[in-house]
């Protein structure tokens, strides 16, 4: 490999790896987010399907039996019957239960669908008959606190640092003098939920030195087809810097600082994040189980639980606060808490994981410009193509060059059969004289290959491609293309175009073969990839094509 060559490549990997700080420090992407609607929190009683009622113009009016407030919420009166509490957001619509404090039992987004859009089918990240989740569990396991049925305290839109809030305060006596109080915080433009845990007049005696905030039902499968989902559904947490994450098997306790524990699914994460991770400590669990897909058949999934061990020193008045994220993994959207959320999602190896990355940013910024992901790869590959064309054309050269030489190398061969160290020392000669590099056609294949392991790596690690459509042909590009009624085209004429490219740059005839097998290969291996991939793939052997032919007419 010459000087020009290892220069090249050298600048290509300086620009592939400063991208993305390219991308963030000039051009400035930011996440893609809705402007609150006029919308406020909702409340109503628990029924099947909870209709939503404004939320009171009054500022903290508590609902009792005797209230004037609109929102009819009389089996609040009843303190041993739970009510449900409906808040819709711009992004989300989520129903709270009273029993154990705001115990989360639903969550519907609204950007998000499980299957095809018109289904109108919203990703439901709860699963079905769940209970306890962010229930609060003191040391000693007494139940006390999940159980009981809060009163509940709303607030009208107010503003705290310049950000409106919806806020409802969930609070319960315990004895004559002690009470716990949860308050949560909406905001209208993010998935993140403030969590404020106070607790009034309570001892370590009745506590313990520590409580548990206590996520019970898991997540619910997100995708159409279970069994792809599954993979990647884990608990995490991180601990004094160390990502600890099992696909099942208890953790038991881990003592350490931490400072959030988690769920993933493929596309969609439960954080729990504390403001303060000092003297904290966490446990992950997790069981096989058997749910129903949209058709009744049985698909294995997994119930786990996740807790987080908070101190309680026993002050007069003490709280925790904490942030829950109920979302999809978005990569801008979980870097920015600023907490290491991101360690979670697989952009590969170490070698891989800048290209990934550079790749995000890159696809993010076109997005902005074109408002279709289908032209932004479209655009990619051509930048791809651009960035690497002074080395695929020294390559070409470089195999035309072999080509011409193959009749003198025959000679040698022929004249030297029985004595392959003095023919290998007259190729290579014949090489040197000719300046050719023997290698060089194989530069092109070779730098594809960490951008297409990037690319699938990045397109099954991100939600930015799912429900993505193109064309209105492709419907999701995440997913296989499907468009010859479940026959899937894409990869079809990828290996059709690799047919194409390798006939016009190959002229032995003994290497024939060769032009037919590995395209079939190709073709068969990216068959159930996503039609994101293959839509790169086919448009950068379309370019190749397009360029090789340029340069056999420019020769």
């Amino acid at each position: 490999m010459d000087k020009n060559t290892l220069l090249a490549l050298l600048l290509i990997g300086l620009v592939l790896l400063l991208w993305p700080l390219y991308m963030k420090k000039v051009v400035g992407v930011k996440e893609n987010v809705q402007k609150p609607v006029a919308k406020s929190s909702k409340v109503e009683k628990q029924s099947k399907e909870p209709t939503a009622v404004p939320l009171p113009e009054k500022r903290t009016e508590e609902i009792t039996e005797k209230s004037v407030s609109p929102i009819k919420v009389s089996a609040i009166a009843n303190k041993e019957k739970p009510d449900t509490l409906v808040v819709e957001t711009n992004l989300f619509r989520g129903l709270l239960s009273s029993a154990g404090g705001g115990t989360i039992i639903s969550w519907k987004l609204k950007k998000y669908f499980k299957g095809d859009k018109k289904d109108s089918v919203l990703v439901e990240l709860i699963p079905d008959s769940a209970r306890g989740n962010l229930a609060i569990i003191p040391e000693d396991k007494w139940q006390g606190f999940s159980d009981a049925v809060f009163h509940v305290t709303l607030d009208s839109q107010w503003v705290e640092g310049g950000r409106k809030y919806h806020m409802i305060r969930f609070s319960r006596n315990f004895g004559k003098t002690s009470r716990l109080e949860k308050e949560f915080l909406f905001h209208d433009d993010s998935y993140g939920v403030d969590l404020k845990v106070r607790f009034f007049s309570f001892t370590p005696a009745t506590i313990g030195e520590r409580y548990t905030i206590h996520w019970t039902s898991g997540l619910a499968p997100t995708e159409k087809q279970v069994k792809k989902d599954l993979p990647y559904y884990q608990a995490y947490a991180l601990q004094g810097g160390e990502l600890l994450k099992t696909k099942g098997k208890s953790t038991g306790i881990r003592e350490g600082n931490t400072s959030w524990v988690a769920l993933r699914t493929k596309y969609f994460l439960l954080a729990i994040i504390p403001e303060k991770p000092q003297g904290s400590a966490v446990k992950l669990e997790g069981s096989k189980i058997k749910i129903k897909d949209e058709k009744g058949n049985k698909e294995n999934w997994k119930q786990f639980s996740v807790n987080l061990l908070m101190p309680y020193r026993g002050a007069a008045e003490e709280a925790a606060h904490l942030l829950v994220y109920l979302g999809p993994m978005d990569y801008l959207a979980i870097k920015s808490f600023g907490v290491k959320l991101e360690k979670m999602m697989n952009f590969g190896m170490a070698i891989i994981r800048p290209f990934s990355i550079a790749f995000y940013y890159t696809l993010q910024f076109l997005y902005k410009i074109l408002h279709n992901y289908g032209w932004a790869i479209i655009l990619f590959s051509i930048l791809i193509k651009l960035v690497l064309y002074p080395l695929t054309r020294k390559s070409y050269k470089s195999m035309h060059a072999m080509q011409e030489l193959q009749p003198k190398m025959t000679a040698i061969r022929e004249k030297y059969k029985k004595d392959p160290q003095r023919m290998n020392q007259e190729i290579m000669k014949l090489y040197k004289q000719h300046g050719v590099n023997p290698m060089g056609g194989c530069l092109p294949l070779i730098l594809q290959l960490p951008i297409l392991y990037a690319l699938f790596t990045l397109f099954r690690t991100t939600i930015l491609l799912r429900q993505a459509g193109f064309l209105g042909l492709i419907k999701d590009l995440s997913a296989p293309d499907g468009i010859l009624g479940g026959i899937n085209l894409l990869p079809i004429l990828m290996g059709a175009t690799m047919i194409i490219q390798q006939r016009l740059s190959t002229q032995d005839p003994k290497q024939k073969a060769m032009a037919y097998m590995m395209p079939l290969f190709f073709s068969f291996i990216f068959y159930k990839m996503s039609a994101g991939l293959n839509l790169y793939y086919l448009m950068f052997n379309i370019l190749t094509i397009a360029q090789e032919m340029f340069i056999r007419k420019h020769k």
